[in-house]
């Protein structure tokens, strides 16, 4: 874990798979007036814990941030983080002031067929492997094609095989998503702080129609599309996230 800065709290939360650097550009982007705290989720990184249950990560990190006293924080989330965030909003409403979730989980069509398949019995750790894989290897590959240029925001920058370190959490992750969706998507409705839905207008993993749906669901939400942004913003486009940060101050 990193934690720097001083002014208003901000939990940094990084997507599947991922480790806390995933999300230091938005963090060095903050530090001149906020303090940061850029975490390992359970499972990846140098967390000494293994995968456990959204649930759980949305109690530990609120236990986090009580003992640390930054409390109420600015939670940021990507991806699948976003479960989660929405998670510790709803049964933690006194450590969240605000949220700020970005190409995020949630909305109808967040979760769609091949995630089914990925978290599915006998098949979901091979084709979680498989996916990991090829996504690492060819994902970068694709943006140098004509017609496939606009994944570019949505793949690793240069080819890797590191991301299958991460299978054991992210087919664990898989399979949760799968069996709290409705779950997520019930805390979305009550979760009470003023909350962004960052989305990019590329985005591959996660459509703009989910993240449409997603703000909609929320009840204090203001939605916001980036044009030719992909999935992963954070690294892409930090600015609008730490700008979507200092939008839900005072």
């Amino acid at each position: 874990m990193a934690d720097r800065g001083t002014g208003p709290s901000v939990l940094l939360l990084h997507g599947q798979p991922g480790v806390h650097e995933h999300l230091f550009p938005v963090a060095e982007r903050l530090w001149g007036d906020h303090r940061t705290l850029n975490v390992d989720r359970p499972g990846y990184g140098r967390s000494t814990l293994g995968p456990i249950s959204f649930g759980d990560q949305a109690d530990l990190f609120a236990k986090l941030l009580r003992e640390r006293g930054c409390s109420p924080a600015v939670v940021v989330a990507h991806s699948l983080a976003g479960a989660v965030a929405l998670l510790m909003a709803s049964l933690h409403p006194d450590v969240v002031s605000g949220l700020v979730l970005v190409a995020s989980v949630g909305g109808d069509g967040s979760v769609e067929l091949p995630d089914r398949l990925m978290a599915a019995p006998l098949i979901g750790g091979p084709l979680s492997a498989a996916s990991l894989a090829l996504y690492g290897l060819l994902g970068p590959l694709a943006p140098r094609v004509g017609r496939m240029r606009s994944l570019q925001g949505n793949v690793p920058v240069a080819p890797t095989l590191s991301l299958l370190g991460d299978r054991r959490a992210f087919l664990a992750e898989q399979r949760e998503l799968i069996a709290t969706v409705e779950e997520v998507q019930a805390a979305a409705s009550v979760v009470g702080c003023p909350t962004v839905v960052l989305q990019g207008d590329a985005d591959a993993l996660v459509v703009p129609a989910a993240g449409r749906d997603l703000a909609d669901r929320i009840p204090a939400s203001r939605y916001v599309e980036l044009p030719g942004q992909g999935h992963l913003i954070v690294r892409d486009d930090p600015v609008a996230v730490a700008d979507a940060v200092r939008s839900l101050e005072p």
